[in-house]
């Protein structure tokens, strides 16, 4: 075999069957929402996660004007925003996942 009958780069597909990789700015906004949607879900939940910690444990500055009672429901509360802002990322994540294979199957081949 000699070297010059093998091409040293491979030849580059025609437009025709190539699939095109372009990502639509709706699909952008999706992915940019639901990223916002699990930073932000994430960081509610961790940091009512260590202030429920902080107020087992006893060091967490007493409340002015409230009861523990009322921290507790509300640092717990802000744990489950948290969750439910988490779970809407995810949600969102994969229906923009779907539409991006969606829009990449309908594109012609």
């Amino acid at each position: 075999m000699s070297l010059s009958s093998t091409p040293a780069v491979p030849p580059a597909p025609d437009r025709a069957t190539s699939p095109t990789a372009v990502v639509r700015f709706e699909d952008r906004l999706f992915d940019a929402a639901s990223a916002l949607l699990l930073v932000g879900g994430v960081a509610l939940f961790f940091v009512g996660r260590s202030a429920l910690t902080s107020l087992s444990n006893g060091t967490y500055p007493p409340p002015l004007g409230e009861t523990w009672v009322a921290r507790t429901d509300f640092h717990a509360n802000q744990t489950k925003l948290g969750g439910w802002l988490i779970m809407a990322g995810v949600a969102i994540a994969l229906v923009s996942a779907a539409r991006h294979v969606l829009h990449r199957r309908r594109t012609p081949r």
